[in-house]
């Protein structure tokens, strides 16, 4: 079980960060339709990463090597790329 939330966890931050790049990118073409596409997305990841995250801070019981800690605390990071990519949009908007 820990195994795949581990690669669960992997996938949606993943997932999330490349999302909210292009929503980034999307933006700064000036496809505001297709930046906020992407930024929800990115949003979506992010809720399923701290699914993971939760759910793997209780398969391992707080118990994770120095790897498995390093993805833990990234997935703990989302937030910042999500709230760049819609300060972005927002500039992009005006």
């Amino acid at each position: 079980m820990k195994k795949e939330t581990l690669q669960r966890l992997t996938s949606e931050v993943k997932a999330c960060r490349r999302y909210a790049l292009n929503a980034i990118k999307k933006a700064e073409e000036g496809k505001i339709s297709s930046a906020i596409s992407m930024l929800d997305i990115a949003q979506t990841a992010k809720t399923c990463a701290e699914q993971a995250h939760e759910e793997l801070w209780k398969v391992s019981e707080g118990k994770l090597t120095s790897k498995e800690f390093e993805l833990f605390a990234d997935a703990e990071t989302l937030d910042k790329d999500i709230q760049k990519a819609y300060q972005v949009i927002k500039q992009a908007r005006n």
